[in-house]
């Protein structure tokens, strides 16, 4: 695709999308334009192209970005809307599981907000973690966030599958993601056992015992035993891999791992335990 193409498919897309009315151009409730006046708008905008390049250039993707009606002679975007429209797709069941792919810098704002579409009109995600890798790759280094679908459909979401094997649904909270191989949906009584149980393990003299009052249960490790607790005073973390040993092995002290913030175990252990999570299902 030459730079001017480039040019050419990021307008129009931008258009279709976004700001119809910088380009003069005018959605329908379902977001189809006239083919012509999205023309009209490239020649406003120095651009000399035709409706035979308009398709040329849509067939030339790798992914599906257009439709094209040339019965009606019209054009929409696919997916990836800001401007609000009608979904003209019939609702359909996906898998049990799909995937949304992103940048590890994005987990601490989903943590909090879930899933939130932002500019766009829907969620997007994947039918396989492939995909969603993809897509994750193109904001920084990839994390893969699972989606429970079934036990959206039960609470009432409805999901889009778009031309481009795209899922489209509407903002998902936190509860229904799975950041594997971590878990952070933490019950205030498993928090409430879990520190009662490492007073039991901590020696006197370690530091950890005496602010173990302070520390909050964050989330638990699906492949092991292992604890992420936040300190709320210094806000540090600490991964704690717990013995369960009572008195009959008090030599096996607790395993510490300790980091300055968020970012630094994301960087360090969440993304790391994430490649070997999926990379274990694989082999």
């Amino acid at each position: 695709m030459s730079k001017n193409q480039q040019e050419i498919s990021k307008l129009i897309s931008y258009w279709l999308r976004h700001k119809p009315e910088e380009g003069f151009i005018k959605l329908d409730k379902f977001g189809w334009a006239e083919i012509q006046s999205v023309i009209k708008a490239l020649k406003l905008n120095n651009f000399d192209f035709n409706e035979s390049e308009l398709i040329q250039l849509n067939e030339s993707f790798d992914k599906v970005r257009w439709k094209i009606d040339l019965e009606t002679k019209r054009i929409k975007a696919t997916h990836g809307h800001s401007v609000s429209i009608e979904q003209e797709l019939a609702p359909e069941i996906p898998g049990e599981t799909l995937y949304h792919g992103t940048s590890i810098n994005n987990i601490n704002g989903i943590l909090r907000k879930g899933l939130i579409s932002g500019e766009r009109q829907y969620v997007h995600l994947s039918d396989t973690k492939e995909m969603a890798l993809e897509v994750g790759k193109r904001h920084g280094k990839p994390f893969l966030i699972e989606i429970d679908t079934e036990e959206l459909i039960k609470n009432g979401w409805v999901f889009f599958k778009t031309e481009q094997n795209v899922w489209l649904t509407l903002n998902i909270p936190v509860q229904f993601l799975y950041f594997e191989p971590w878990v952070f949906n933490v019950s205030e009584n498993r928090s409430k056992y879990t520190k009662e149980e490492l007073k039991k393990e901590f020696r006197y003299t370690q530091k950890l015992y005496w602010i173990i009052d302070t520390l909050e249960l964050i989330a638990t490790s699906s492949r092991d035993d292992d604890v992420l607790f936040l300190d709320k005073d210094s806000l540090k973390l600490y991964v704690i891999h717990p013995t369960w040993s009572g008195k009959t092995e008090r030599r096996n002290w607790p395993s510490v791992e300790k980091y300055k913030n968020m970012d630094e175990w994301m960087e360090k252990r969440f993304i790391i335990d994430q490649e070997d999570w999926y990379l274990d299902f694989e082999t």
